[in-house]
């Protein structure tokens, strides 16, 4: 297995946990909890740069922001949007 063999594998399971993380998010902004979108949008941002992902990284930023406004509808835009930056 090669450096970048490696680094593929960890990206697929990065992946794969942030499709288990959007899940988790969509249900935490429909159940308006804003803790819990802050708290996973924290996670996102702090590692989807590392990963190849820097966009994905400066909207979960936003996001991670947004949870201070409360605002279910733009939230819900911004988990939608890293939702169609993640390239599987």
């Amino acid at each position: 297995m090669t450096r970048d063999d490696g680094f593929e594998d960890l990206r697929t399971l990065f992946t794969a946990d942030l499709l288990e993380k959007l899940k988790a998010l969509e249900a935490a902004v429909r159940d308006a909890d804003w803790d819990e979108v802050s708290a996973i949008a924290h996670k996102i941002r702090g590692t989807a740069k590392s990963f190849g992902y820097p966009e994905v990284s400066s909207v979960a930023a936003d996001l991670e922001r947004s949870s201070e406004e409360k605002s279910l509808e733009y939230s819900a835009s911004l988990v939608k949007r890293i939702s169609d930056l993640i390239v599987l």
